[in-house]
């Protein structure tokens, strides 16, 4: 039941918004050494990225839409 559930969760990740989740990550690990401006600015940096992935255009249309996304990984 435990390696189910994982297993499960692991799959419903690799099917969703990838880049952003790598953007995420980068974030998180930048937190840890950056200044205040540093991390502002980083992440402002990395939500324009994200903004520009097809990923986030399908995902604010999938919610227009009504509808489950269909992410890419891109």
């Amino acid at each position: 039941e435990f390696a189910e559930h994982w297993w499960s969760r692991a799959i419903k990740l690799a099917q969703g918004p990838t880049a952003a989740y790598r953007h995420v990550k980068e974030a998180i690990r930048g937190s840890y050494d950056n200044s205040l401006d540093e991390q502002l600015a980083l992440e402002a940096r990395l939500q324009g990225e994200c903004g520009k992935t097809r990923d986030f255009k399908e995902g604010v249309l999938a919610f227009l839409e009504k509808r489950p996304a269909n992410y890419e990984g891109r």
